[in-house]
């Protein structure tokens, strides 16, 4: 079910999508999204590589976080292209551990979840 971004989900995106912070902070742009990983996959990485190393930047933390909200239905991951979303599933497995990346892979490849 998609959401509505509070902070800490916008401080994500701004780890994710350095780029865009002075544009937010000056008031010139809004996010207006419902998830953190497609629109940053979609919008803002030129590839599956950038994609990865954008994730790369994020703490054991985020990522637990992302994977949380990801198994509890309000981070969708469903409309990531196979080569983004198994560059998720390769973070998570490294900072996670290989059984939270099969649990959000399940997730991906059944389709449930946030869509």
């Amino acid at each position: 079910m998609p959401r509505e971004l509070d902070a800490k989900d916008i401080e994500l995106i701004k780890k994710l999508v350095p780029e865009i912070v002075n544009f937010l902070e000056s008031g010139r742009m809004e996010i207006e999204y419902m998830n953190i990983l497609p629109p940053v996959a979609n919008h803002y990485s030129r590839n599956a590589s950038d994609f990865e190393k954008r994730l790369q930047k994020l703490s054991a933390e985020d990522v637990q976080y992302l994977a949380d909200k990801i198994i509890g239905g309000s981070e969708g991951i469903t409309h990531l292209d196979p080569e983004y979303a198994e560059a998720f599933f390769t973070i998570a497995g490294r900072t996670l551990s290989e059984d939270a990346a099969d649990k959000v892979r399940e997730i991906y490849e059944t389709g449930e979840g946030c869509g």
